[in-house]
């Protein structure tokens, strides 16, 4: 049986978004969901923005950072896959503690490995009055295969409530992880900012059963101070607080035995040609794997921007060849801050049979913009100016790929 792809494209749920006094800053209703304004405080040695991602293997390992506000002597966490186990049972691993000139935080981190796949887990970052516990859950193996959801977005940015909204829409979901393509943040040195996405995702990037979820992020323009081509040094926050593999900017995740997401940066760190090489080896080792997705954070076929800009230039020269090479099922594309989902393009025109599609372009909570009309631009199926997210469900047989956009519910 061949494989599949289906593409949902539901507008259940939009509504048309209200301006105050023509200031283009949506108007939301202040509480529609329960958590979204339950703004908390924390001790100075509580752990808290704890984060999930991936630096091996998703099946069998977890990566878990936190931070404190003091170094105490030890900071460590619990964690068990038997839950019959008693917490003095469970298995306590002491975390790499480290802090960075940029930030008055401490980072406490810790990955885990030889997990099973598959196998959900429970954790306790340890503390002597106020712990944080909640689980993860690894990701499948050949042997015990499940339908896969998972969702995609980016460009969180500056309108908070939007974004904390956002964030508990995703975690109903119950997704397995979530692709974030850059622009976490409006200023790359600005603690204050870091500090508010960071709780607003230990907060509400939860699951209602408990289960926090993991991010597979992508660097933007706004998380490097300069924007483009400078050294990591000038983006601190994302280098040290997302524990990825290194450079960090441009890795590769197979994230399930049908599955692989290949990461990339658009010329924020690292050059656009400079990883053109190495994006051409990494879909050749994965050529075996039935559905490959690329993120990266400026669009190459832009919803608001110029098409002929300068980096989406680059990217359609650069690294658009080598993903029509390698048949890439889907690309994840960010920076205009607006729904986008291209018509199927190969060698530049639309290709029905064999053309990628391009999800875009951004909308978690960044300013919104107005799109380019589909009608007068080939490339663009659909273009709205509209929060969003995208979500994905891979069939446990690794044959059926679903996508559909995510809109905030109406009057929400």
């Amino acid at each position: 049986m061949l494989a599949t792809l289906v593409v949902l494209i539901v507008f259940t749920g939009c509504t048309q978004v209200q301006y105050e006094d023509n200031i283009k800053v949506p108007v939301l209703d202040p509480a529609p969901y329960g958590r979204r304004n339950a703004y908390v405080s924390y001790t100075s040695s509580q752990p808290r923005q704890v984060v999930l991602t991936w630096q091996n293997d998703p099946s069998t390992t977890m990566t878990i950072t936190w931070r404190t506000d003091t170094i105490e002597e030890s900071h460590s966490l619990s964690y068990t896959g038997k839950p019959w186990l008693q917490p003095s049972q469970w298995a306590t691993v002491e975390a790499q503690s480290f802090t960075f000139p940029e930030t008055k935080a401490w980072l406490h981190t810790v990955e885990l490995t030889n997990l099973t796949p598959g196998q959900t887990y429970n954790v306790t970052i340890n503390h002597p009055t106020l712990p944080d516990n909640f689980s993860f859950r690894t990701m499948p193996d050949e042997n015990n295969r499940r339908d896969l959801v998972f969702l995609a977005g980016a460009d969180s940015r500056t309108q908070r409530e939007v974004r904390r909204s956002m964030n508990e829409l995703a975690a109903e979901l119950y997704p397995e992880f979530i692709i974030f393509d850059g622009d976490f943040i409006a200023t790359a040195l600005s603690e204050q900012e870091w500090d508010e996405w960071f709780d607003d995702w230990h907060e509400l990037l939860i699951t209602p059963d408990g289960r926090r979820v993991p991010v597979i992020p992508s660097i933007g323009n706004h998380e490097v101070n300069g924007s483009v081509l400078q050294p990591r040094e000038q983006a601190p926050f994302y280098f040290n607080r997302f524990v990825v593999p290194e450079p960090k900017t441009r890795y590769t995740l197979k994230l399930a035995p049908d599955l692989v997401l290949v990461t990339l940066d658009s010329d924020h760190i690292l050059e656009v040609s400079s990883q053109t090489d190495w994006l051409d080896n990494e879909l050749t080792k994965h050529k075996d794997i039935m559905w490959k997705l690329v993120q990266y954070h400026v669009a190459a076929w832009p919803s608001v921007r110029g098409f002929s800009d300068i980096i989406p230039v680059k990217i359609r020269t650069h690294w658009i060849p080598v993903l029509e090479k390698h048949n890439v099922d889907y690309v994840i594309e960010a920076h205009d801050h607006a729904f986008k989902k291209t018509v199927p393009i190969r060698n530049n025109s639309r290709d029905d049979e064999n053309g990628i599609v391009y999800l875009g372009d951004g909308g978690w909570g960044a300013p919104l913009r107005d799109v380019k009309n589909p009608d007068d631009y080939w490339w663009l199926e659909e273009a709205i100016k509209m929060d969003h997210f995208w979500k994905f469900i891979l069939s446990a047989d690794g044959k059926t790929l679903k996508v559909e956009p995510v809109f905030p519910p109406a009057g929400k």
